[in-house]
């Protein structure tokens, strides 16, 4: 009896080692079955499928949306609206100055004295009066010397520093979301990955459990199959949650606050073939023993890792940025708002200087007025006309210490300038270093995908023929979601390099 079951095990196993060597991808086990079934998959909901029916955002509609909604913006903007208003005062200062007024004066007197003859004899005698008056002026400036025009230039300035700021502003929000969003597609990716390798886990175990049954695998197997597929499935839900967060960040950087969910969509960078998590019911191919019809108790059943494979590179392109170091660096000095931003405030305060020197220049001006009175029933009007030359109190003191004053803010804005270089030629050396990297270091993580993949098909055939334990295949399956949620990581650390890349050139 033992050895008739020893031949028995042999035969099936040189059995399934012959199906497999006409398909290379095709490796079966031998399992009881009292009744006629087709095995199935059991399906994963998934984010997706949940989602199913939910706009989709590309990134440019995030971006839009985020610029559109965010406080950080608007905050800009209103400082930029503040600037130019303040042209406008400063402007002012050449636009006459028109005074307007009327009234009505009342005027009531009483006066007592001596008479002609010297004698004390009290006499009095009172006046009163009322008159309606009406003023209207008009005050031109004619020159100042260049104070004004300073003031003017300086306002200017600051507007246009303003208006830097506020790009500046856009560029980290455009940066904000563009990290959040790929930080999303990674996540996506993963999920994909773990929920793959939750179907697979599945397959192997009950690939090992009916193997079991028939006396070709150990009970330790079976037990190692059962451990790796709780794994699994605690690391999808690992990932659906990093998916979920990431959805949460995404959201923070666009200040989405509606209660409508949405979906992304694949970048030219992070173009990944998206699992639609609904893999097709797995058909399950039959091999009948010799002499048994299709209602035998024996079958043969293809169940393999193979089924569920979704290479993780197809169609995927990696494009990179074309652009050599110095013109990279020359491109930054040309773009960054936050330089010509600081430049702009050197302008600013050479005007300011400007206008404290010439706070001792006198100022021209001319002046007209027009003045109505009617008072018992007499009206008299009079116009008047006038040119004049002011000189302005003058405290040689207090110019000479603005003018110091002055000149330390000059210098301090133009070390900024100097400052703001240097960091941006460090910047942009510092991304484009670790841009190159990442380009030279995804194309090795594909090929690992690639040898791990091909590791753990071939594992997973000497498997299904007996040739190795569960410990081994799992150790190849493990490597190979290793490499994918490691060329995942490339690819992500590669966009976000990227990114940092441009934002340090100015560029969105």
């Amino acid at each position: 009896m033992y050895c008739n079951k020893i031949l028995k095990n042999i035969c099936v196993i040189i059995l399934v080692a012959a199906f497999t060597t006409q398909s290379a991808n095709a490796f079966s086990f031998i399992f009881k079955k009292k009744q006629k079934k087709q095995d199935k998959v059991e399906e994963v909901i998934t984010p997706e499928e949940k989602e199913k029916g939910k706009k989709n955002f590309s990134l440019e509609e995030c971006i839009d949306y985020a610029i559109n909604n965010d406080p950080n913006v608007r905050i800009s903007a209103g400082n930029y609206e503040v600037q130019k208003s303040r042209v406008g005062q400063a402007k002012s200062d050449y636009f006459p100055m028109l005074g307007f007024g009327t009234g009505y004066n009342y005027q009531y007197s009483n006066s007592s004295g001596f008479t002609s003859s010297s004698m004390w004899r009290g006499s009095s005698r009172s006046n009163s009066n009322g008159y309606y008056q009406l003023n209207a002026s008009v005050n031109q400036l004619i020159w100042n010397f260049g104070r004004t025009t300073a003031g003017i230039n300086m306002q200017k300035f600051n507007r246009e520093s303003a208006g830097y700021d506020l790009d500046y502003s856009i560029l980290e929000t455009v940066y904000n979301v563009k990290t959040a969003y790929f930080a999303v597609l990674a996540a996506l990716a993963n999920v994909d990955i773990f929920e793959r390798s939750v179907r697979i886990n599945s397959l192997n175990y009950e690939r090992t459990k009916a193997m079991f049954d028939e006396g070709l695998k150990s009970r330790i197997d079976v037990v190692n199959a059962e451990v790796y597929l709780t794994d699994a499935k605690t690391q999808l839900i690992d990932a659906q949650y990093q998916y979920d967060t990431a959805m949460v960040n995404l959201k923070n950087a666009m200040y989405y606050t509606k209660d409508k969910d949405f979906l992304v969509e694949n970048t030219e960078n992070f173009d990944f073939l998206r699992n639609n998590y609904k893999m097709q019911t797995v058909e399950v191919g039959t091999i009948k023993k010799n002499g048994e019809t299709q209602n035998g108790e024996y079958s043969a059943v293809l169940l393999t890792s193979g089924i569920q494979k979704q290479d993780i590179l197809q169609n995927y392109k990696f494009n990179p940025l074309i652009i050599e170091l110095s013109e990279a660096i020359k491109t930054a000095y040309e773009n960054r708002p936050d330089l010509k931003s600081l430049k702009m405030i050197v302008r600013a305060q050479e005007e300011s200087l400007k206008q404290i020197k010439r706070s001792w220049a006198p100022e021209i001006s001319a002046s007209a007025g027009y003045n109505l009175r009617y008072m018992d029933s007499q009206s008299n009007t009079g116009f008047t006309a006038s040119a004049n030359l002011d000189f302005p109190m003058i405290n040689m003191m207090d110019i000479k210490y603005r003018i110091d004053e002055g000149k330390s803010y000059l210098l301090i804005a133009r070390d900024n300038v100097d400052l703001s270089e240097k960091n941006i030629n460090y910047e942009v050396q510092r991304y484009y270093l670790a841009m190159r990297r990442l380009e030279k270091t995804i194309p090795l993580m594909a090929d690992k995908v690639r040898q791990t993949l091909e590791n753990f098909e071939l594992a997973d055939g000497r498997y299904a023929v007996g040739l190795n334990n569960f410990i081994e295949l799992q150790d190849a399956q493990t490597n190979y979601n290793n490499a994918q949620l490691a060329f995942v990581q490339s690819v992500f650390d590669y966009n976000v390099a990227r990114e940092e890349f441009k934002k340090s050139m100015g560029v969105r």
